[in-house]
């Protein structure tokens, strides 16, 4: 970097602090950011940040490039005066942290905002600075400093990051200033009201780093003209060392000086700290290369260099470089910087795939090849295998050097064909896997979005054709390969659990119930192969939009969704028994006459088809299982069930599902609970009395029908030992009838928390209420009394010392097994389900919004998550199909035309922005309302439905709308 001499300052008694944000305040605007979609550096999410007017007749607004973002966005500015007006992405820079957006000057009333000069050549070390911005989201806020440090090489904010962006190739300023989130992209201004530098980060010791205007300047001059600006690479990070730096390296300053280094005008040189492989430099620059000069002229700093590095694209240059103590002449080609700028994106099943970029590659160790896995929301990928590092290599043993080919890869492989995946680690070349895939039976809308360079928007549409090759044939090997693996001498009953065991992968479609779209693996169990039921763990599905599927030897088979109990963490799947020619032996699953009991010999099988570990236990205990409610999810809870406890404990990491045996018969299961990710649970596993699920299972058996008859009092019970029974009023008669019909009770149930709150004219239980009979019989086990298949059921109690005879109704349970989910505008709308219901005070409507997508329209509003709907643009709401009758009429009428013209890359577009002001009305569930407006984006929030019919056969069907 050349050394300023300062003179340039300017006469401060012309300007006065006092005035200056008078006059910048109409030049300054708030930037709410909505990012739909990862894409590149960028992951899905809402923010503010600053732009300031550097064109007031074009409408030209400068900001960061991290606030436009490489990907599809949405911007919002906001000016002094609280007038709101959406931005055009116009451009932003392949490497620097800057970008330019429009607005329509004509758009504004009663304010014309002046342009803040560019003036890169007023910044010297000592200048007097302010930071004009809207720190924290609060506008003008003003933060004093004073400009330190001007040849710092670019900051890097992430050092461990997945390819989060970093700024590369150009100097930056330091400054000690206050300012803080929200101020990305403000002015840095000197009391003339020029702007020196853009804020572009900071770090926590109140060190700001501010972006140089010489590149800004550079590109805003082709901008004005409606060009893009000429940016050339040659794959290189280079970075800048000091003179003593590169005399310690072995470049004494009589040397080079004698090759032209300006020793004592330049604070120092430009060295090599990174060659992309396979890129042009590659084999060509080597890392700790000093450059000299470039095509003969000095480079002392990067603007020297980039100077030269834009103007020659697609020529060769010659390089003078410092190399192992000797001086050398190399020659390189000059890339055009925007041929390795990812512009389309894919979106596979929630998947979103792109070319992988130069700026990812830069930060890590890999050639700009291959595609890139933006995000796997919905499990495309095991999740085991992939994190947003991995960069797709091959897939099915055909390169993928790009998205094109990977597009040419799938149209030839058919939705039920296993995808073989090659991926990297493009931080880490040796982190290379190969492993296989499924596509899922049901997914949201294949859609491919590609930017226009001409207006910065992105056009978005359907992509058919993929994953719709030909069925592939099955061969009889095949076919019988489970056959084969099952046939077994050994006709031991080990052996049958071990034959019934089968592993199972489930994939959601979408958030639901409390869960989100997390993909799990694990083992189910064969309970009736005639009809195809399988029970599994509601931790390994609990989500109900999830695919579903079982591998049987060589077959993988589709599964579908039969029954979510919704009093056991226990779900039964079902698939096709004619799918498979192999002889799957019948458990004989049947009720006992008697419980296990404490004390009692067990033998637990549990493992898979492949594996099976059995060991000897003992029941230690019978305890009440109580599993809190997540207030960040609502997810379903378990209470009102009695777990079996085995001594010794098992390992809940290795038992997904188990079989506890006593001679040969299955006398219970124990299952994993399911997790959010803010749970606390203490217990991991339940052992339940086979007595309990056999009721779900006989109603399978015997209908086609997704069972819907489970009726609950509302309420938690909590064990009461006789002792403390005596206390509340229990007489000693009552006692010696429990014991007399049940031997082994040594307590009964009190009433310790009301669910639900129902209307003061209903009979109903209190808190404190002891439960001794049921329709005239005694409660002998908490099974007694935690479901009921009748409205109204005839209760003796003991209430405040007093025994008494209620009738008090049943409510249905409700929500366990969802059926209909409605995605618009980013939100998730389904029916509530039981907990929801017990935690809401007002419930107003049958719709309610577990959560919304980040990034989406309801988030740049800062919208509550898990709240009901009761009103959409004075519509009144009370179902989902309301719901979907509304999203109709307020669907963006010029969509279509939108992506057209955004397609044929017209420069300017009137109208620019699609989608439709809204009104909505919502219901926390403490009870109070909210009303707010938002507007729409169909562009990257289509709107679709989910529905799944009532038989236990039907699979999940999605329809856009």
């Amino acid at each position: 970097m050349t050394i300023s001499s300062g003179e340039s300052k300017d006469k401060t008694n012309e300007y006065s602090w006092s005035t200056l944000q008078e006059r910048l305040r109409a030049s300054v605007v708030s930037i709410c950011i909505s990012f739909p979609i990862p894409f590149d550096t960028e992951i899905n999410s809402m923010s503010y940040a600053t732009g300031f007017v550097v064109d007031a007749d074009q409408g030209i607004i400068l900001s960061n490039r991290h606030v436009m973002g490489p990907g599809p966005s949405s911007h919002k500015a906001t000016f002094f005066d609280n007038q709101e007006l959406f931005l055009q992405p116009t451009y932003y820079d392949p490497e620097h942290d800057f970008s330019f957006f429009r607005y329509d000057p004509a758009e504004l009333k009663g304010i014309e905002p002046k342009a803040i000069r560019l003036a890169p050549e007023k910044a010297h070390s000592g200048l007097e600075i302010r930071v004009v911005g809207n720190n924290g989201n609060e506008k003008m806020s003003v933060h004093q400093g004073e400009l330190s440090q001007l040849d710092r090489n670019a900051p890097v904010y992430n050092r461990n990051s997945n390819g989060s962006y970093n700024d590369i190739n150009t100097f930056y300023y330091q400054a000690s200033t206050t300012s803080e989130g929200g101020s990305s992209g403000s002015p840095v201004v000197d009391i003339a009201g020029d702007a020196v530098a853009i804020k572009a980060g900071g770090n926590r010791a109140a060190s700001n780093y501010m972006m140089p205007l010489q590149p800004v300047k550079y590109a805003f001059d082709y901008i004005r003209r409606g060009e893009i600006p000429p940016r050339g690479t040659l794959q290189v990070v280079f970075r800048h060392i000091t003179h003593v730096q590169a005399e310690k390296l072995g470049l004494e300053a009589a040397a080079a000086a004698s090759e032209g280094v300006c020793v004592d005008e330049s604070t120092g040189v430009l060295i090599v700290h990174k060659v992309v492989p396979n890129g042009p430099a590659d084999g060509v620059l080597q890392v700790g290369d000093i450059i000299i000069a470039v095509n003969s002229a000095a480079v002392p700093g990067f603007p020297e260099l980039f100077g030269i590095v834009d103007a020659e694209i697609g020529r060769s240059i010659s390089m003078r470089v410092f190399r192992k103590g000797q001086f050398i002449t190399v020659h390189a080609m000059v890339q055009d910087l925007y041929e390795i700028m990812p512009t389309r994106t894919l979106n596979l099943g929630n998947c979103y795939l792109h070319d992988f970029s130069f700026q990812e590659a830069a930060s890590g160790s890999a050639s700009v090849t291959g595609v890139k896995i933006s995000m796997d929301w919905n499990g495309m990928f095991p999740s085991y295998e992939i994190d947003q590092r991995k960069v797709i290599h091959a897939i099915n043993f055909q390169p993928t050097p790009n998205l094109n080919a990977m597009i040419q890869v799938l149209r030839g492989i058919h939705r039920d064909q296993p995808l073989v995946l090659k991926v990297k680690d493009f931080r880490d070349p040796r982190d290379e896997a190969m492993f296989v895939t499924y596509f899922p039976q049901v997914i949201p809308p294949i859609l491919m979005y590609t930017r226009s360079t001409a207006t910065g928007f992105w056009a978005v549409e359907p992509v058919c054709g993929l994953l719709g090759a030909p069925e592939p044939k099955l061969g009889p090997e095949l076919s019988d390969a489970y056959s084969q693996l099952t046939t077994n001498t050994d006709d031991s009953f080990a052996s049958r659990i071990q034959q019934c065991m089968v592993c199972i992968e489930t994939r959601p479609v979408c958030p639901a119930n409390g869960q989100y779209t997390t993909r799990r693996s694990g083992t189910g169990l064969v309970v009736d192969p005639h009809r195809g039921l399988m029970l599994c763990s509601a931790r390994l599905l609990p989500n109900p939009t999830s695919n579903i599927s079982a591998t049987f030897g060589a077959i993988q088979v589709n599964l579908t969704l039969a029954y979510m109990h919704p009093l056991y963490p226990v779900v039964f799947v079902k698939y096709d028994p004619a799918q498979l020619t192999a002889i799957i032996p019948d458990l004989g699953l049947f009720k006992p006459d008697n419980r296990l009991c404490v004390g009692d010999p067990v033998t637990l099988l549990a493992g898979t088809n492949s594996r099976l570990k059995q060991c000897a236990a003992t029941v230690s205990g019978r305890q009440i299982l109580t599993t809190t409610v997540c207030e960040s999810c609502l997810d379903q809870v378990f209470i009102n069930t009695e777990r079996i406890i085995l001594s010794p404990t098992p390992d809940p990491m290795e038992y997904n599902i188990g079989v506890i045996c006593v001679d040969d018969q299955v006398r219970g299961v124990l299952l994993s609970l399911p997790e959010c990710l803010h749970s606390t649970y203490t217990v991991k596993y339940v052992g339940l009395d086979i007595g309990l699920i056999l009721p779900a299972l006989s109603q399978l058996r015997a209908s086609d029908i997704v069972p819907n008859s489970v009726r609950v009092l509302d309420v938690e019970f909590s064990r009461l030992s006789l002792a403390t029974a005596r206390a509340f009023g229990v007489s000693a008669h009552r006692l010696q009838d429990i014991l007399h019909s049940a031997p082994e009770a040594r307590s009964i149930f009190k009433v310790c928390r009301i669910l639900h709150i129902r209307p003061t004219d209903m009979v109903s239980l209190e808190i404190g209420d002891i439960v001794l009979q049921v329709d005239r019989r005694n409660v002998e086990h908490i099974d007694d009394i935690a479901c009921f298949d009748c409205d109204l059921v005839q209760l003796t109690i003991i209430r405040q010392g007093r025994e008494l005879d209620l009738s008090i109704p049943t409510t249905p349970f409700r929500g366990a097994n969802t059926n209909h989910i409605v995605y618009w505008a980013g939100m998730y709308f389904q029916q509530p389900y039981h907990t929801v219901l017990q935690q809401a005070t007002r419930p107003v409507s049958n719709v309610y919004v577990f959560t919304f997508t980040d990034g989406s329209p309801i988030a740049m509003e800062s919208f509550h998550r898990r709240m009901f709907v009761s009103e959409i643009s004075k519509h009144t709401i009370h179902t989902l199909d309301d719901v979907v009758r509304v999203a109709k009429l307020v669907r963006d009428p010029n969509l279509v035309e939108f992506n057209k013209r955004v397609a044929s890359n017209e420069k300017m577009i009137s109208g620019i922005i699609p989608g439709r002001d809204v009104v909505i009305r919502i219901v926390k569930l403490n009870g109070e309302d909210v009303l707010k407006s938002f507007r729409t984006n169909d562009q990257y929030f289509p709107a679709w439905q989910l529905r799944r019919g009532p038989r236990i056969d039907d699979n999940w069907v999605l329809e856009e709308f």
